[in-house]
């Protein structure tokens, strides 16, 4: 059956064709470090406190931002799967020990309802999936609709805090079921500040000491001028 791809609308026998997949710029564990927090371009200007590692697939620029805007705001299903699995694909080697859990970042209800799903726990099921990781979408809340993407670094912070909470059990289960010193990726699509899952992840090391929080988004959304546009 003939598709089209869902850049450059050409025929194709794969949602993304070889030629718009070529163009894309991923991040290499080889090159540019296992942990991204450890490579400069991207570590400097991603808030870490709390986060212990941090994987991301691309940077969040033209094509890969288009894959991410028809996944999230067209509903386009086809455009996550494409995501999801070049995550697995390309980061399969990243590391020896895979987290113990995947928990993707909480959307309001109201983002539920006129998205009809979070984004980020279809990427974290599908991931999950692959590699036999064990998913949960109930760990946390987010209320209100405040959006991040139009505040600044400080005003992202305060809202964070503001919106984000644990639920009540949160990880409890896994704890008593693995120990107190499991690890857990955060699933996002889209880091830019990292204020959000360093909010999330100061949250669960304030009630669960021990554990050890890694993030894993799609794409990193770069500053002005930042030296990765010359890669």
């Amino acid at each position: 059956m003939n598709l089209s791809c869902l850049l450059c609308y050409q025929a194709s026998p794969s949602p993304v064709c070889q030629w718009c997949e070529h163009d894309i710029f991923f991040f290499d564990n080889h090159v540019h470090n296992q942990n991204l927090l450890a490579f400069a371009p991207v570590g400097r200007h991603v808030r870490h406190a709390h986060i212990d590692a941090l994987t991301v697939l691309g940077l969040h620029t033209w094509p890969l931002s288009r894959l991410v805007h028809q996944f999230k705001f067209q509903h386009s299903l086809t455009a996550g799967k494409v995501l999801s699995t070049w995550f697995v694909n390309k980061k399969q080697h990243h590391k020896a020990a895979p987290p113990t859990l995947l928990i993707p970042v909480p959307i309001t209800s109201t983002r539920i309802a006129s998205r009809h799903y979070n984004q980020a726990a279809v990427l974290a099921k599908a991931i999950g999936n692959a590699w036999h990781i064990c998913c949960d979408n109930r760990w946390a809340v987010r209320k209100g609709s405040t959006t991040q993407h139009h505040l600044s670094k400080t005003e992202r912070v305060s809202n964070a805090k503001a919106v984000f909470a644990l639920s009540k059990h949160c990880l409890d289960r896994y704890i008593a079921r693995w120990g107190e010193k499991i690890s857990v990726a955060i699933i996002d699509d889209v880091v830019t500040t990292g204020v959000t899952v360093d909010v999330l992840a100061a949250l669960l090391k304030a009630r669960y000491p021990s554990i050890v929080v890694e993030v894993w988004a799609m794409t990193f959304t770069p500053p002005p001028k930042s030296s990765l546009f010359n890669e």
